[in-house]
């Protein structure tokens, strides 16, 4: 490798370190910030060339997409899943084109007509233009490639399509990967099994959670996310100490979390399970700094408290109220001190809730648990009891202040 690229591939990982960097703070200003830095990172990458500049290209416009959907600009999403898609096949890595897959089925989610209408776009632009190349006997002309939807029921499985599709690639060239028999830590085996096996826990676990919302083969979601925190959990153990030990705490941490909403909203195994995965992915996520997923960690511990079989009684839940709360205010964000519902604070229980919450009693009209707090996506928060009033009266499910 000449020393000018090897000055372009430090200048890269400078860019996407600085990025994950700022990407942490969580706030649209700084995320905007680190969209900048991964677009100076494409840029570079495109310095690069070759096959090893377009699976630069591919990871840092997967990384822009996420980010944009994150400050809600899904049309600038929509472009750079497409963007990471077409570079991911001139690069020739399969692990790279299921990265892209479950990009693309992840912005699928929210902009389903924007992205078809990309790819429509895309592939007649290929038609006119001729096939694209292609690397490592792979037929790139194909590879990856799903059935466009030409009903509305059909785009609204756009998502499944994608991350069907990846899981499939990771069956056929990710499946079995031996992080044990890689040799050492720093071995270019070792690297390659554990980059497999982070995207194979990616694919697995989106496609596992895009099935339950769906509310579509239930027990085989399930069981997707739990293999995706099984492989998440080998990753970490067979990383490079640093900063790699980083980003595997936090994927382990994003798919427990994962793993015990699913298993809270559908009640599989009681609460015991439900728990220990919110547990442990709140110390993992401390432990790696990761701002948004602490946020999103504590909303779930907090909403628990009342739930049957659930042990987080009202003095937790207000501990990590407390703890949520403060972290909102350092985010800048407001918090609510009453419930816009019924007016009045949002304060503990009265004695004698705190003995009925660890009993595992439901919420009910004149319940004590009616005083604990539920807290919504959108960082509103409300009594529970308040909460559950006014969701049997409307069939909104929005949130009753900002209607998100």
């Amino acid at each position: 490798m000449s020393v000018d690229r090897v000055r372009l591939h430090r200048r890269y990982q400078k860019l996407v370190a600085e990025a994950d960097k700022a990407k942490m703070a969580n706030t649209r200003i700084v995320r905007l910030a680190a969209v900048e830095k991964y677009t100076e990172a494409a840029t570079v990458a495109d310095l690069i060339g070759g096959a090893a500049g377009a699976d630069r290209r591919a990871e840092v416009d997967q990384l822009r997409s996420i980010c944009f959907l994150q400050v809600c600009d899904n049309v600038a999403a929509v472009r750079a899943a497409c963007s990471s898609f077409r570079a991911a096949r001139a690069s020739g890595s399969r692990t790279m084109l299921v990265n892209s897959l479950v990009t693309c089925g992840t912005v699928a989610k929210v902009a389903p007509g924007e992205i078809a209408a990309a790819e429509k776009e895309s592939r007649e632009h290929e038609r006119c233009s001729g096939s694209p190349p292609s690397y490592g006997g792979l037929d790139l002309s194909q590879e990856g490639r799903i059935s466009l939807p030409t009903t509305p029921a059909a785009l609204s499985r756009l998502n499944l399509a994608y991350l069907e599709a990846a899981v499939g690639f990771c069956d056929a060239a990710l499946c079995g990967a031996a992080l044990a028999a890689a040799g050492g830590r720093d071995s270019p085996a070792a690297n390659d099994s554990r980059r497999a096996s982070r995207t194979e826990a990616r694919a697995r676990g989106s496609l596992g959670a895009s099935l339950y919302e769906l509310g579509e083969e239930r027990q085989r979601g399930l069981e997707l996310l739990r293999q995706a925190v099984a492989l998440r959990r080998q990753v970490l153990r067979a990383v490079v100490p640093g900063h790699e030990t980083r980003n595997a705490q936090q994927d382990l941490a994003h798919q427990l979390s994962s793993l015990g909403v699913v298993l809270q909203q559908h009640g599989f195994d009681g609460m015991a399970e439900t728990e220990a995965c919110l547990r442990e992915a709140l110390a993992l996520c401390e432990s790696s700094g990761d701002v948004w997923l602490i946020e999103k960690t504590l909303r779930y511990l907090v909403n628990m408290c009342g739930l049957a079989d659930a042990t987080v009684g009202l003095a937790e839940a207000e501990a990590f109220r407390s703890r949520l709360n403060q972290l909102l205010v350092q985010m800048g964000r407001s918090v609510e001190t009453s419930c816009s519902i019924c007016l009045e604070p949002l304060a503990p229980a009265a004695d004698g809730a705190e003995d009925a919450a660890d009993s595992g009693d439901s919420v009910g009209a004149g319940d004590p648990l009616d005083s604990c707090v539920y807290v919504m996506s959108c960082e509103h928060q409300f009594h529970h009891g308040c909460l559950l009033t006014w969701l049997r009266t409307t069939s909104n499910r929005a949130c009753p202040l900002c209607k998100k």
